[in-house]
């Protein structure tokens, strides 16, 4: 009754009253609520009562409006209403009035009353030690872990907070230190102690309320972007906000099923702000909704937070959990991890991704290696994911893991004859490309294109037989158009890794080998005849992608069939030609086998991998498939072959 009193009485004073000066209202109201809260409170006890009973509430909205319609008159200079507040330490009382929280439902309010005021002040004076202070507190007792309850009201001040920052980020270190409140902004010497704000909104990430969540992410997004340095600095060695990105992935990555629908994944790229639902998403869509946000952090953070960021993950994730041995690869980790660099590839974390496939670790070899070893089990399925994210890596055109695979073996030209050409024209090349080599500055290159280009086209033409050729035209032209297209986007990115422009190097003192990778696909090539059309399909991509490549030795190679090669040295095209010999054979017994050559051309063309493998059934549909996929390789090839030639022709001119 005596509350409800002094309600009525404070509301008819204010309406009879004539206005009176805001300095002096907003000291009648602080006064009348400090004297209010006493009168409820008793040292040392919390009431029971709550503050919605109380003139409490009503005190501090006059007192919020008190300093919210000054503040409207005067933009640019303290007000007298809040200069008396910062000068008695006002929002510092009201703080710890909060952390005490005497009256049920008083911290929630003076929390609601905080952020709303911070919101609207044209210049809520961040870096003020009253102010500061104040929100330092605050932020203490926005912890999920122990008020989730209010989680909503509590998050929505810290994006207000965060959102402040974004306009005054020299303010942003005193919100970072793990000692906030001791932090001094000219002497930033205290040693941190305490909850910051980037931990205490570490602790929503597991929220179960989207919505909040959501606030979560954008906060850390509005952080990591300031363009401090020292805001920067203060991240990385004052927060766990990169250990806790980098730590929950990991948890992440071992929640996941052993099995999942590759199929349906494929396509799909799963975003955090709108496929992530913090209730009934599943683990695999958290998984990739979470990766999906790290690599946002990664893009938009400060350079060192995006580098501290893919140092954890790399020794959180990849190093401790996905070096795996031959028998723990499942096609489950070989899909997320294809997956997962797909994703990454706009992103610098791709950098740290082809360092780990490159790198060996203690006794274990690098990943890439461990990844060949899989090709030769008989786990077609297996086989064939780990044959689509070598055609993944290889597509990425990164020029370490170019030379890591492929470069390294064919650099010194081990594989070449010296002096024992075939034709006059080969001798004059030779001659050239050395002459160039002195002179030439631009990419003119008789490797790549040279005089003996018919002889090469037409050797390969040849090499699929007539009596094969489910293609009456068997014409490569079809290929030109998208072949052109394609090399120039691989030209625009290869030119800037300063590659030789001949193959004239000859190293007759080492022995050749191919290395693991194209020793791995030349026996695949080999088992053509009875393995799956869809690692054929993968094999034939990959030998396409690596004709792309402006890289003279390469080159020489793998199209050149004409180029001397040392004994016992294996090629493309003889690889090839015993393959292709030995589908013929099998092929001419079979009765009807043009129009199975037919049947398999329309299979091939109209449908995807995945129902390729499906559809593998029978012995002989496996056989007039391949026989299909590799008629398509050579005129794919040829047509690589005949773009390379004139690309660099127009140099020459």
């Amino acid at each position: 009754m005596i509350p409800a009193l002094n309600l009525f009485l404070d509301s008819v004073v204010d309406t009879i009253a004539p206005p009176i000066p805001a300095l002096e209202n907003c000291i009648y109201h602080w006064e009348k609520f400090i004297s209010n809260y006493l009168d409820w409170t008793t040292d040392g006890v919390c009431s029971n009562t709550h503050i919605d009973v109380t003139n409490i509430p009503v005190h501090l909205e006059h007192l919020k409006q008190v300093l919210l319609s000054e503040d409207e008159n005067d933009n640019y200079t303290t007000n007298s209403s809040m200069e008396y507040a910062l000068q008695n330490d006002l929002f510092n009382i009201l703080a710890i009035i909060a952390e005490k929280e005497k009256l049920i439902g008083l911290r929630l309010y003076i929390l609601r009353f905080m952020t709303d005021l911070i919101e609207k002040l044209n210049n809520p004076m961040l870096a003020h030690q009253s102010v500061s202070s104040a929100l330092l507190k605050l932020i203490n007792l926005c912890d999920y872990v122990l008020h989730s309850e209010d989680q909503t009201d509590q998050i929505h001040f810290l994006f207000t907070l965060c959102s402040l920052l974004k306009s005054q980020p020299n303010a942003a270190v005193l919100f970072l230190s793990r000692d906030s409140e001791n932090y001094n902004l000219k002497h930033p010497t205290a040693q941190p102690q305490g909850l910051n704000l980037l931990d205490c909104l570490l602790s929503y990430i597991n929220t179960k309320d989207t919505n909040v969540y959501i606030l979560f992410c954008k906060c850390i997004l509005i952080l990591i972007t300031l363009e401090e340095e020292i805001v920067g600095n203060s991240i990385v060695e004052n927060t766990k906000l990169c250990l806790v990105l980098c730590s929950n992935l990991k948890n992440l990555f071992c929640m996941l099923p052993t099995k999942l629908d590759y199929n349906g994944l494929e396509a799909i790229e799963l975003k955090w702000r709108t496929d992530y639902d913090a209730t009934y998403s599943n683990d695999v869509t958290k998984f990739f909704c979470w990766f999906d946000f790290i690599i946002e952090v990664i893009k938009h953070g400060q350079f060192i937070i995006s580098c501290n960021i893919c140092e954890l993950l790399k020794s959180v994730l990849f190093d401790e959990i996905m070096y795996l041995s031959l028998e723990e690869i499942s096609i489950s980790t070989v899909f997320i991890i294809k997956k997962m660099y797909l994703l990454a590839r706009s992103s610098p974390l791709i950098h740290m991704i082809n360092n780990w496939i490159r790198s060996p670790k203690d006794s274990r070899n690098a990943p890439f290696e461990t990844l060949i070893k899989v090709c030769y089990t008989k786990d077609e399925l297996l086989t064939f994911h780990v044959m689509s994210f070598f055609n993944v890596i290889l597509n990425e055109l990164d020029k370490d893991n170019l030379e890591f695979i492929v470069l390294q073996y064919v650099n010194n030209r081990s594989y070449y004859e010296g002096n024992n050409f075939v034709t006059w024209s080969d001798e004059e090349d030779e001659r050239e490309k050395k002459t160039l080599l002195g002179i030439n500055k631009s990419n003119t290159s008789c490797t790549l294109a040279p005089s003996s280009i018919d002889r090469i086209i037409n050797r390969l033409l040849t090499l699929y037989p007539q009596n094969l050729q489910s293609d009456s035209l068997h014409t490569f032209k079809n290929y030109i158009k998208v072949t052109n297209d394609k090399y120039e986007n691989v030209f625009d990115v290869c030119k800037h890794f300063d590659w030789p422009t001949e193959a004239i190097e000859i190293d007759k003192t080492k022995e050749f080998y191919s290395g693991p990778f194209l020793e791995m696909i030349y026996s695949k090539i080999h088992s053509i005849p009875n393995q799956s059309p869809s690692i054929t399909l993968q094999i034939k991509n990959i030998l396409i992608l690596l004709s792309f490549l402006p890289h003279p030795y390469l080159h020489e190679y793998l199209l050149n069939s004409t180029v001397p090669l040392k004994r016992n040295v294996p090629s493309a095209y003889n690889t090839l030609c015993q393959v292709i010999k030995k589908i013929q054979r099998t092929i001419l017994t079979l009765p009807n086998y043009y129009k199975e050559l037919n049947t398999a051309r329309e299979r091939v063309f109209n449908n995807n991998t995945y129902k390729l493998f499906k559809n593998e059934k029978e012995e002989k549909s496996i056989l007039f498939d391949n026989a299909v996929i590799l008629e398509e390789l050579c005129k794919e090839m040829v047509a690589v072959l005949f773009v390379k030639y004139h690309y660099f022709s127009l140099y020459k001119e």
